[in-house]
């Protein structure tokens, strides 16, 4: 459904009213915040683009409100005030709360994929994590004129946490996974710590009332070949929490803690909430449909590399380990009690809360949606569940976060043999770019889906054509994100593009391979690009479409900057003859950036 067809849905929605919307539709909550005494609670809805007011005590949606497209975090500023993070909109919403009703206060454009929030404690402040910028907006909320400004923040920023005392801001980067602490007296950069080798998909952290620490739940790419025997015994992709002191120290500080258990693994653990007296620690897991519930004070945290498995001691003790299934997508969460914790369930459209002590949802409060899922709801289902894979160790979603890419390298069998890893596509766009894999072998989407699930997730469940056509059905719906330098009124920037467009499309010989609306190819080129382990030295020309948003380039991920690919390693004097200069190379990238 487009964005349009949903906003004038949900508008009429809260104009008429909860119970009298024209059409369902999915909320698909991805976070929540509880208003101070515990009674009131905003869900941030991200594919219906909309905030629900929840009271909690009741557990009644008291109103839905329209906001923009794709919701992705929400804050409370006050008693009565809050703000979202509008992802697809690159901008924020103010609402406003009166009694039981809510009301669009106004919108702020603040920078490119916003995401996480966090409010500074005297709340005139908020930071908001820009994925598409690689940075943190820096928001004066008392001030309707004041520029934002930013502060640099890795590859792909998606969340932002503020420590307890107001001291120092923390930013989680996703490629690298890294962790950035500001020192907010003067927001000057105090580290930038990289997380262990191989630890991808950071998700939402949880600092302690000290300030002196931060847990982060994330993957952790063992780097083997992607095989049935390595999948069972956990050398593909693990789920992990790491602790870091703040604001930095030493690399041997840092430690981690194996989260899976051999045949009973975790999938895509997100968020990391401490319970109000921190003797515990409770984690989402959107792809095995569970929080955890960890004795923090009894974790023995290894020295060095944490192994592949929880520790034996705590698999066998629920008072120090315990999983509850909730089913659907747990993402969000907020400690609401000593002994509960509200929960944003996406594929659920709920918001469930939870007694950790008895381990049982005592509320499941409905947001809204349509009675029975479509095709394409089924299909993402599919994609977020980690339990179509072997022993439930990842889902597509892992490799693939929300359908873009995680920037991974993996050896799957995706080039039909081993030894030969990959970077990870985005599938953004993917129904439209045809033939798949990176040599170009797999012409039939339907096809990739079973494949994706036999060989590379090891499924132990049956694979039915409805699943494969529910799979394409969903991936049909992952578009490119609006690219905010598309029309830009910067004069020496819309200069640079158009000298872009004729260097890629003449001098450069860009478009030989890179053609059309995709900018790629139905055949297979020799980019002087090759590994040489590849059987194949041909490769299909990746999609140019949205190019700067993945991080990593070429087939074995080795240039980290579209500088790097043009000036090193897929350079157009190898390919046709014809150096660039520096200016020239300049204007192509910058021409890339806005495809």
């Amino acid at each position: 459904m487009d964005s349009v067809r949903i906003l004038s849905a949900i508008t009429l929605l809260s104009l008429t009213g909860y119970a009298q919307a024209a059409e369902e539709l999915n909320r698909s909550p991805v976070a929540l915040a509880v208003a101070e005494g515990g009674k009131y609670c905003l869900t941030a809805n991200h594919t219906s683009g909309s905030v629900s007011l929840v009271d909690l005590d009741s557990g009644r949606v008291l109103h839905e409100l329209a906001v923009g497209n794709g919701p992705a975090d929400v804050a409370w500023i006050d008693g009565k005030t809050a703000v979202v993070s509008l992802l697809h909109d690159d901008q924020l919403a103010i609402v406003k709360q009166s009694g039981d009703s809510l009301t669009l206060n106004r919108k702020l454009l603040i920078g490119d994929e916003p995401r996480g929030l966090a409010l500074s404690k005297d709340r005139r402040t908020v930071y908001v994590a820009l994925g598409g910028d690689d940075a943190i907006a820096v928001v004066d909320l008392t001030s309707k004129e004041a520029p934002v400004t930013t502060l640099p923040a890795g590859g792909i920023p998606k969340t932002v946490r503020i420590s307890p005392d107001g001291r120092w801001l923390v930013a989680c980067s996703a490629v690298p996974a890294a962790v950035y602490v500001y020192d907010l007296d003067n927001r000057q950069l105090v580290s930038e710590r990289r997380l262990f080798d191989g630890a991808f998909n950071p998700g939402v952290p949880a600092i302690t009332a000290d300030s002196g620490l931060l847990v982060m739940p994330h993957a952790v790419n063992r780097e083997f070949s992607v095989t049935p025997q390595m999948i069972d015994i956990g050398w593909v992709i693990d789920n992990r929490i790491s602790k870091l002191p703040l604001p930095d120290g030493e690399p041997s500080s840092q430690k981690q803690l194996g989260l899976d258990i051999r045949g009973e693994a975790v999938g895509d653990a997100y968020a990391a909430a401490f319970t109000t007296d921190e003797s515990r620690l409770v984690v989402s897991c959107g792809g095995t449909h569970e929080l955890l519930i960890i004795d923090f004070a009894s974790i023995p945290w290894p020295k060095g590399d944490p192994g592949d498995f929880l520790p034996a001691a705590m698999q066998k003790d629920k008072s120090k380990y315990r999983r509850i299934k909730l089913g659907g997508r747990p993402q969000g969460l907020a400690i609401t009690g000593e002994q509960t914790v509200a929960v944003a369930n996406y594929l659920d459209n709920s918001v469930q809360v939870v007694d950790f002590g008895s381990g049982k949802v005592t509320q499941t409060i409905a947001l809204g949606g349509p009675a029975e899922p479509d095709v394409v709801r089924l299909g993402e289902a599919i994609f977020y569940d980690a339990e179509r894979s072997m022993h439930s160790w990842f889902s597509c979603h892992t490799c693939h976060p929300d359908g873009h890419t995680a920037a991974q390298v993996f050896d799957t069998r995706n080039d039909r043999s081993y030894g030969t890893p990959k970077l990870t596509p985005s599938l953004r766009g993917v129904a439209d770019t045809g033939p798949w894999t990176w040599h170009g072998w797999q012409t039939d989407l339907h096809d990739a889906m079973k494949r994706s699930l036999s060989e590379s997730m090891a499924t132990k469940q049956p694979i039915t054509d409805e699943d494969a056509t529910a799979m394409v059905a969903y991936l049909k719906t992952l578009k490119h994100p609006v690219n905010p330098r598309i029309n830009s009124s910067d004069p020496v920037l819309t200069g640079k593009l158009a000298r872009g467009k004729a260097l890629f499309s003449g001098k450069a010989g860009c478009a030989t391979c890179h053609q059309g609306n995709e900018f790629t190819s139905d055949e297979t080129f020799d980019g002087k690009v090759e590994d040489r382990k590849d059987r194949d030295l041909k490769y299909n020309p990746p999609t140019l479409r949205g190019v700067a948003s993945r991080r990593r380039f070429l087939h074995t991920g080795k240039a980290r900057s579209l500088e790097a690919v043009l000036s090193k390693h897929h350079r157009p004097e190898d390919l046709v003859g014809e150096s660039l200069t520096d200016e020239e190379r300049d204007a192509i990238v910058e021409y890339l950036k806005s495809l």
